[in-house]
């Protein structure tokens, strides 16, 4: 997947979720606060959305969005058929080579459903959850994310490739 894939799946996904009255309304999840990203390339090792397993479809890119202004921050995850999330939350101070954010919101997009190819379903949900991540510019660094929702659990972990990551500010 290239990068450009990958960010205009979640732009979809960000139009998508910023229409709703649920996002409009909560300053953390305001796209335009996006003060900028970083891009890890490697392996995703597991990929489960809302009880699915699809860690086979899993790409082996992750964006990691950041907003300064707000202390939040996002993972977001894709896999070849488009499905994409985004684990988002606030990130905590990091202890040694390790930090955490708590996830407290699930975005995600859903194409080429079973029941209708052309069907796309976004939405973003209440989540309770956690994303634990090592230093990208240690070597492989280790990105573990799961999450709670209504809609079932969320689980991503990916394992870099130990390059470090393209990051672009905004």
């Amino acid at each position: 997947m290239t990068i450009r894939r990958l960010l205009a799946v979640t732009a979809t996904l960000a139009t998508a979720c910023a229409a709703s009255d649920a996002t409009a309304q909560d300053p953390g999840l305001d796209f335009q606060g996006l003060s900028g990203f970083a891009v890890l390339d490697g392996t995703c090792q597991r990929f489960i959305v809302a009880g699915k397993d699809l860690t086979n479809e899993c790409d082996g890119t992750v964006v990691n969005t950041m907003y300064e202004s707000t202390g939040r921050t996002g993972f977001a995850f894709v896999t070849r058929s488009n499905t994409s999330v985004t684990f988002s939350g606030v990130d905590t101070p990091a202890e040694g080579d390790q930090a955490h954010s708590v996830v407290d919101r699930v975005f995600f997009s859903i194409e080429n459903t079973e029941s209708d190819p052309q069907a796309v379903k976004s939405d973003v949900l209440q989540a309770t959850g956690t994303c634990t991540y090592t230093n990208p510019y240690a070597g492989r660094s280790r990105i573990n994310c799961s999450a709670s929702t209504k809609d079932g659990p969320f689980i991503a972990s990916f394992l870099s490739d130990g390059n470090p990551p393209k990051i672009e500010r905004l």
